[in-house]
């Protein structure tokens, strides 16, 4: 890259961090899209400034070099952004026009565990519990699934979110979008325990979930909680993610409408809850037998 190029690339890296409220993942990941463009204009020999037949040509690129679709999705939606940025700020005189042909997103079905699984291995974690760290373990696994949040949002979470008497929590989202998620009456008690425990081994931190020390939990160790918890499922991906899913999808199985899933997951659009809208065979053959006059 260029001096001048770094230079504008600054300005937007705050523009969207400070003006638009991006995620700091969002940031880290846009940023570095538009310097993968910009590096590859500069090898073409052509100008900093976005153009159609040079995007057109880097995603070619992208897709010889195996990248996901999905990837290529968010490296062009960073493009189009930057350029964007560069005619509101007076950079360029002239809105630029990326008209380019994207390929098409795989349809994805969420991997998400069965309630029957997730009871299970709750019941059986909670007897285990005798000690902070094995309750700090249980009650980040439990919330995943009580709430829906994301591990970003799990691990930012202070108590001054929190309130048990209202049964209901505070979470900064994407785009430093806060949202209300109401709490059971299980997962209040669970709470309550798990706070009382905490107070016991004199652990004081603003963070609900903290280390032994009263440290804000490090993203990689509540991963590995997560993972470890759910090698006892029949889930074939095990991270916090899958936890989020199984909460969407077992609202969604229960009666839930989409939206008011969407409001408790913190989506901007519905398209992205939509993903939910899926039913497992057992679930299907439920419906049939109960609904169809012929079932019996």
């Amino acid at each position: 890259m260029t001096s001048a190029s770094r230079i504008i690339v600054d300005k937007y890296h705050d523009y969207i961090l400070k003006n638009r409220n991006y995620s700091i993942h969002t940031v880290q990941s846009y940023i570095t899209d538009i310097k993968q463009y910009l590096d590859y204009l500069e090898d073409s020999s052509t100008s900093y400034i976005p153009d159609s037949k040079s995007l057109r040509k880097w995603v070619r690129s992208l897709m010889v070099n195996e990248i996901s679709e999905k990837s290529i999705h968010r490296k062009v939606s960073a493009v189009k952004s930057f350029a964007d940025y560069l005619f509101i700020s007076d950079e360029i005189d002239n809105e630029i026009a990326l008209e380019i042909q994207l390929p098409k997103l795989k349809k994805r079905i969420p991997t998400y565990v069965k309630e029957r699984e997730i009871n299970k291995v709750l019941d059986s974690y909670e007897l285990d519990v005798d000690n902070y760290p094995s309750s700090l373990e249980f009650i980040i696994f439990s919330s995943f699934y009580h709430t829906g949040m994301r591990r970003s949002e799990l691990i930012s979470l202070k108590e001054s979110n929190l309130s048990i008497d209202n049964m209901e929590l505070k979470v900064l989202g994407k785009g430093q979008k806060e949202r209300i998620i109401p709490l059971s009456n299980e997962i209040v008690q669970q709470l309550e325990r798990f706070l009382e425990c905490k107070k016991s081994n004199q652990i004081k931190s603003d963070y609900v979930f903290c280390d032994p020390k009263g440290a804000q939990l490090k993203e990689k160790w509540v991963y590995q909680v997560v993972k470890n918890i759910l090698d006892q499922t029949f889930s074939d991906k095990k991270s916090p993610h899958v936890l989020r899913h199984s909460f969407a999808t077992h609202l969604l199985q229960n009666g839930a409408d989409m939206n008011s899933i969407k409001e408790l997951l913190g989506h901007s659009s519905l398209a992205a809850t939509q993903i939910y809208a899926h039913n497992d065979i057992s679930q299907l053959k439920k419906i049939y037998k109960d609904t169809h006059p012929f079932s019996e």
